[in-house]
């Protein structure tokens, strides 16, 4: 639970998220939509994974068909919502390949207009031919601590989006965030936030 009392440090994903820095990185478009380069730090990417499946309700592993280089991020069956727009398949909300690192999220529409145009995700392929809803994005894998902040806040949306009303009213959910105000990173660095 500590681990996700740190996810305090989000960012607003709104016309304030902030540019990424560089260009695009490459990807492989198809029905598996992988980025080639620039993916930073194999271990912040792990960190902020293991960071992730510390958030109440949230059930990680590989896929059936998948492998150990594969996390499947699901939220529970009993605080899910009944919405199957906001999964890419089945209670899954988001997907982390190691491999080639590719960082898979659905998000809210409007979340993910701003991501595409500050520079930190685009479409994922499938999305073109209705395999899986319009918000799930490629997301770009983090480069620094900057970069994870962001990252984490769109895990974060992500997250929020699969829940039910139910799950994100339950006390387990509530306890960690009593009294945190969320951080810009505009405003405060997540560095400089200790």
């Amino acid at each position: 639970m500590d681990s996700f009392r740190s996810a305090k440090n989000l960012i607003s994903i709104s016309p304030s998220l902030p540019n990424r820095r560089g260009k695009r990185p490459i990807t492989i478009r198809g029905p598996l939509h992988v980025q080639c380069g620039d993916h930073g730090d194999d271990r912040e990417l792990r960190r902020l994974v293991d960071e992730v499946i510390a958030w109440p309700h949230i059930e990680a592993g590989p896929l059936p068909v998948g492998s150990l280089g594969l996390v499947s991020l699901q939220v529970g069956e009993e605080v899910a919502t009944d919405d199957p727009a906001v999964f890419i398949t089945g209670r899954e909300f988001g997907r982390v390949l190691f491999g080639a690192p590719t960082i898979y999220l659905t998000l809210p529409l409007s979340c993910a207009h701003w991501a595409i145009v500050r520079g930190w995700a685009e479409p994922h392929f499938s999305g073109s031919f209705g395999l899986v809803p319009p918000g799930v994005m490629v997301v770009y894998t983090p480069r620094d601590e900057h970069e994870v902040a962001v990252c984490r806040s769109l895990f974060w949306v992500s997250y929020n989006l699969s829940l039910s009303d139910q799950g994100r009213n339950s006390d387990e959910w509530k306890a960690p965030w009593v009294g945190v105000k969320h951080r810009s990173i505009i405003e405060e660095p997540v560095a400089a936030a200790g």
